[in-house]
């Protein structure tokens, strides 16, 4: 059976519960009807300068947890197959086409015959079996992406054959995350896993040409990659602009090309610069915070966080935050426009329940705890300080602690944390991808629930059974109960679902910030 038909059957186990997200608005910068057709001609050659919040941390997929870093690696690495551009099909990339077994077990995948890492060597089955079984060892911090117990072989050289120990309709999207990146095993092997982490070989559409830590990244077109009308660019530079202000007064200037990260009470303003686009767009993504229930005593008892959960009036934090361009979450799943996803177990905004489950609890006088949070994070420190504001009401006493962000990863595996700040996001529309990483245990292949300790055996056996179920109406099922169990035992302190502003030069195209959180600068390209 095709990819095709396989995907088909099983987007249809979902598709009828999915809302859309909003599509990006867009403001300025508009064009003459004369130069339209121009502007949508992909033209080769240019530079693109690109302001971003903060710099990658490591160059080595397993290694990797935070947005800054993933959104670079996705330039330099391929996948198997990658989503689209909203996350609801999935689409060749290294792999030209694949079949599915019809039990959802076992994945075949033909590679292109012309794919090649940036120094010209061929990208090989054993390259992609490598990189998956590195990716699953016990120190990996991407193993949760890896469910089922995968089995790697290789029959030959253009052939990658996956085996899993159950079935699991949503493992095919699995494969599009950055833990499925390819590494060349020859190279890994020859240069040692340090100096790969920090000169990495790329085997996507752009090499990495240099890296000045903490002030920018240089990326340069592959000449081998396989597909050979793109990357359109010759090169991009990836600035680290923490300040936001600056990035939009050089951006005013000409003086780059893309902001990733605008403030949301700039986007009016901006829309009506000469020659800015601005847009706004809805993510896939959960902001929350996330209890340690090993360290803290109080964060064990159930009431206790059902009655933080209830302390929050996140629809004021939406309107405060984002000026009201967002959602308060109301499901363990990462937004609306996800598979599955229900509102009737959203957790409303109750003061005085909150204070009876405090006055129930094993701590009714409070106590006190810290909360990590990303140092230049701005929409982090804002609702730092707003749930802190909330959570006094009932007798906690919450602590900022903004932290470097490379110093939180480290933080986080390690567990020397209270509750830490946490944005995750879903690059398809299948609530599974996360599902690992927020309540499965380590032996089981996931964080050990975002890294909390927090445990719940019947959301584990729930998650397991749908992710191999076939048949839509027992899959809805299946995660309307895992819902309704997990917004009553509150694991993280569920927070909103947010948008992200991001501007270009308008004479930018091809260029988008998807809900998945991802963007493509192999699409990208510059008129004259």
């Amino acid at each position: 059976m095709t990819w095709q038909k396989n995907w088909t059957r099983l987007m249809r186990a979902g598709l009828a519960c999915a809302t859309l997200a909003a599509l990006p608005l867009s403001f300025g910068g508009l064009l003459l009807a004369t130069d339209a057709a121009e502007a949508q001609t992909p033209t080769r050659g240019g530079r693109l300068v690109v302001a971003r919040p903060a710099d990658s941390s490591v160059w080595d997929p397993k290694f990797t947890n935070d947005t800054n870093t993933i959104q670079s690696q996705y330039q330099i690495y391929t996948t198997l197959i990658q989503n689209s551009e909203d996350g609801l099909q999935l689409r060749p990339s290294l792999a030209e086409s694949w079949e599915l077994s019809p039990d959802s077990r076992t994945f075949t995948f033909r590679l292109r015959a012309n794919a090649k890492f940036c120094d010209g060597s061929p990208i090989t089955a054993e390259d992609v079996k490598f990189s998956y079984e590195r990716a699953m060892e016990r120190d990996s911090r991407v193993t949760w992406q890896f469910p089922a117990s995968p089995v790697i072989e290789t029959p030959d050289p253009r052939t990658v054959r996956i085996t899993l120990n159950r079935p699991n309709v949503a493992f095919v999207s699995y494969l599009t995350l950055w833990g499925s990146s390819v590494l060349s095993k020859a190279y890994t092997e020859r240069v040692g896993v340090e100096e790969m982490g920090q000169k990495p070989l790329g085997s996507g559409p752009f090499c990495l040409a240099r890296w000045n830590k903490g002030q920018s990244v240089v990326l340069a077109r592959n000449p081998h990659y396989w597909d050979p009308e793109r990357p359109y660019l010759d090169e991009v530079e990836l600035r680290v602009m923490p300040d936001e202000n600056a990035a939009m007064l050089q951006l005013r200037a000409g003086q780059i090309d893309v902001a990733l990260s605008v403030p949301h009470n700039q986007f009016r303003a901006l829309s009506g610069a000469s020659g800015i686009a601005v847009k706004r767009t809805n993510l896939y993504a959960s902001a929350s915070f996330v209890p340690n229930v090993r360290a803290i005593p109080a964060f064990r008892d159930v009431r206790v966080r059902q009655a933080m959960l209830a302390a929050l009036d996140r629809q004021a934090m939406v309107e405060a935050v984002l000026f009201g361009n967002g959602q308060p979450v109301q499901s363990p799943f990462y937004g609306a426009g996800l598979l599955f996803h229900t509102t009737d177990f959203a957790v409303p905004y109750d003061l005085e329940r909150a204070k009876k489950l405090m006055a129930e609890s094993s701590f009714p006088q409070g106590f006190s705890a810290r909360v990590t949070i990303p140092s230049g994070d701005d929409m982090a420190n804002q609702m730092a300080v707003i749930v802190a504001d909330q959570l006094a009401r009932i007798g906690i006493r919450l602590q900022i602690q903004p932290t470097e962000p490379g110093t939180i990863l480290q933080m986080r595996a390690s567990g020397q944390f209270e509750m830490f700040y946490k944005l995750g996001s879903n690059t398809v529309i299948d609530p599974a991808m996360n599902i690992p990483f927020d309540f499965w245990s380590r032996e089981e292949g996931g964080t050990d629930s975002a890294f909390s300790g927090y445990r719940n055996d019947e959301l584990v056996r729930l998650s397991k059974e749908a992710e191999g179920e076939q048949d839509p109406a027992k899959r809805t099922a299946l995660y309307r109960e895992f819902q309704r169990i997990a917004m009553e035992e509150v694991p993280q302190l569920y927070l909103l679902h947010p948008s992200v502003v991001y501007a270009t030069r308008s004479n930018v195209r091809g260029f988008e910030l998807y809900p998945t959180r991802t963007f493509r600068f192999w699409d990208t390209w510059k008129t004259r």
